[in-house]
């Protein structure tokens, strides 16, 4: 009995400390705007491309930033219905940085796509 609290216990005690569980970007998102950094806009009203996008956020590991340096390369905003918007970066190999994390996601290169 005593062995089943326990192990009730370390789960519960591992549960809260997962900081990632939480969703970054909440709610129901309409169009993705990627702005490149050699200049190029990307325009992109596909709501199966944003949902990958938005799951590859929500999902991915993710850890603070507050002693990383970066070099952004991509800056990306999603914009739902009523036309609020959320911005992030994100890199070539598919990285995010969103809401202070650094998100160890695989979003597509769009910047890097002819």
């Amino acid at each position: 009995m005593k062995r089943g609290l326990l192990y009730c216990f370390c789960l519960i005690f591992l549960g809260a400390c997962n900081h990632y569980s939480e969703p970054l970007i909440e709610g129901e998102m309409v169009k993705l705007i990627i702005e490149c950094k050699d200049g190029e806009t990307i325009e992109i009203n596909d709501q199966k491309i944003i949902n990958k996008v938005l799951k590859e956020i929500n999902r991915s590991r993710r850890e603070d930033t507050q002693e990383m340096e970066f070099s952004i390369e991509h800056q990306a905003t999603l914009e739902n219905s009523d036309g609020v918007t959320e911005s992030f970066y994100f890199f070539s190999g598919g990285k995010a940085l969103v809401s202070g994390y650094y998100v160890h996601s695989n979003i597509d290169d769009f910047c890097g796509k002819d």
